[in-house]
């Protein structure tokens, strides 16, 4: 059986949206310093970025539990999609 660090960002959604929260630790671990990166590039302030980026998570955490998650592309691209929302709403 592989580890969840081995397993694939949809297999660690499915996961997470039956409640190993471990599965979204290791998602979060990923892709915190891209998604942190991408808002930084664009806000160029580090107490909004740190904002919108716990915003961002939040969000995506939500919809996963909520069930509303629908892999139609790559997960970073999905969160990142979500902060630059966030970005622009701000």
């Amino acid at each position: 059986m592989k580890s969840l660090s081995q397993l694939a960002d949809d297999e660690l959604v499915k996961l997470y949206e039956n409640g190993n929260n471990g599965a979204f630790e290791i998602l979060l671990s990923r892709y915190k310093s891209k998604v942190y990166s991408y808002i930084y590039l664009i806000v160029r302030n580090k107490e909004l970025t740190e904002d919108i980026f716990q915003d961002t998570f939040i969000k995506a955490i939500a919809t996963i539990q909520q069930g509303r998650y629908v892999e139609s592309g790559k997960f970073l691209g999905w969160v990142n999609r979500i902060a630059h929302n966030l970005i622009i709403d701000h």
